[in-house]
């Protein structure tokens, strides 16, 4: 069939509001998400076959390389609804780095969906449509819709309900140089989400939260005023290594945030020079082996 490289792009959570449970166990957000320039790389190789099957190879050995990875249950999802007897192998250069909440499983999937969808049109077979993609990417998990959209927008409802930002809102946004740093540790989802419902932690006003959505799109408040995340306060309080960073880079008037759930932040550059000023700060306190990478917003 042919033969296909795809980028897939970390993601940045500017604002992630977590607003309380769900009666479906799911914590409901509002979160204005943007993918950037940094990510990993996946070729994609597609042959006709008697039977559909996926293999899955990653540079990153740590990783597992069956259906409980995003990129492989993305082919086999993607295989299975449009009926194409495939023999698809994926191999997966990793550069986003695991547990670090730049949603790079999430992104894979997404990716890989798009890819195969490319070549499906280049081969002239039906693949999947926009909507399908759509559905299998939310069942796949509640970041990966954000993905197929390759633009910033603002997530609602546990991640599926996506609505795009005014085109002024926008152009603020694209291209904004950033710098992402991450400590030697990762940080749990489920732990993350556990600290809110206890003493170290709070559940955001949906008032709250869409006011500072809104002021942010209206262009009442900076980008910097914007940033919040309901994750911080608790993983602040129990690993000592974040304040000790912000205080550092906030005091030469940097803004900073944690994405998602952690363990990854980010930092807002007005420059590359700025970005690598930033980079070097970073290194000097958290050792030369830590990861520290330039980025830009995509959309």
């Amino acid at each position: 069939m042919g033969q296909i490289e795809v980028f897939s792009p970390a993601k940045i959570n500017l604002f992630l509001s977590v607003l309380g449970r769900m009666e479906t166990g799911f914590h409901e957000l509002a979160s204005l998400v943007a993918p950037v320039d940094f990510g990993d790389t996946i070729c994609i190789e597609a042959e006709a076959a008697t039977e559909a099957s996926v293999q899955l190879s990653c540079s990153d050995e740590s990783l597992p390389t069956d259906r409980s990875n995003l990129a492989f249950a993305a082919a086999e999802g993607f295989l299975l609804r449009s009926g194409l007897n495939w023999k698809v192998t994926i191999d997966l250069q990793k550069r986003i780095p695991h547990g670090a909440g730049l949603g790079g499983g999430s992104s894979n999937a997404s990716a890989v969906l798009l890819g195969l969808s490319e070549l499906a049109e280049e081969a002239g077979q039906l693949g999947l449509s926009g909507g399908e993609r759509l559905e299998l990417a939310a069942e796949l998990g509640s970041d990966c819709p954000l993905f197929l959209h390759g633009k910033p927008l603002v997530m609602r409802g546990r991640g599926e309900l996506l609505s795009s930002i005014s085109e002024e809102a926008r152009q603020r946004l694209v291209g904004r140089e950033l710098v992402l740093f991450k400590p030697s540790f990762s940080i749990g989802t489920a732990w993350a989400y556990r600290s809110l419902s206890g003493s170290g932690g709070r559940f955001d006003a949906r008032e709250w939260a869409e006011r500072r959505l809104s002021a942010w799109e209206a262009g009442e408040i900076s980008l910097e005023a914007l940033l919040h995340n309901s994750f911080q306060t608790p993983t602040f309080r129990k690993f000592s290594a974040f304040p000790a960073m912000f205080e550092r880079l906030e005091a030469q008037g940097f803004a900073c945030l944690m994405s998602g759930s952690g363990s990854c932040c980010f930092a807002l550059a007005d420059s590359p020079a700025q970005a690598k000023t930033l980079i070097s700060q970073v290194k000097e306190r958290w050792g030369e082996r830590c990861f520290a990478e330039r980025a830009k917003v995509l959309g």
